[in-house]
């Protein structure tokens, strides 16, 4: 009867996003343009989904982290409505004046738009109009 109680109340929270859920590793980053690739494992940049909200933050000691909506089909991911999460200060939404501060993450616009080309329990491509970024899962 114990562990029946116990299981009513609890309440579990659970997300329809799949293979998505967690945390991402950015490891490289194409630029479609001039076909130049970059290796990013050593900027140790991390997007991490969960429910309706996307993180994204460098592992360097700054604490910055950076959140957004996002919607997720099979062959797309969208992301909207970017903010710099400031307990201290105060949450900011990203603008056209500061969208500067997204680029190390692959994101180029204030609402971006991939096209999923790959994604399973370990690995992720992702794509837009100018970047192909490749993750592992962390």
């Amino acid at each position: 009867m114990f562990v029946g109680l116990l299981c009513v109340a609890c309440d579990t929270t659970s997300s329809d996003n799949g293979d998505l859920d967690g945390m991402w590793y950015l490891t490289r980053i194409d630029t479609l343009s001039n076909g130049h690739s970059a290796d990013y494992r050593d900027r140790r940049i991390f997007w991490s989904f969960q429910g309706t909200l996307a993180q994204f933050n460098h592992a360097d000691g700054t604490n910055h982290y950076y959140m957004s909506r996002f919607d997720h089909t099979a062959s797309r991911l969208r992301l909207s409505d970017v903010f710099l999460y400031d307990r201290v200060e105060g949450d900011r939404f990203i603008d056209s004046s500061t969208l500067n501060e997204l680029r190390p993450f692959g994101i180029n616009n204030l609402s971006e738009d991939y096209l999923v080309k790959s994604l399973d329990e370990d690995k992720m491509i992702l794509q837009d109009e100018e970047l192909c970024l490749h993750f592992e899962k962390y």
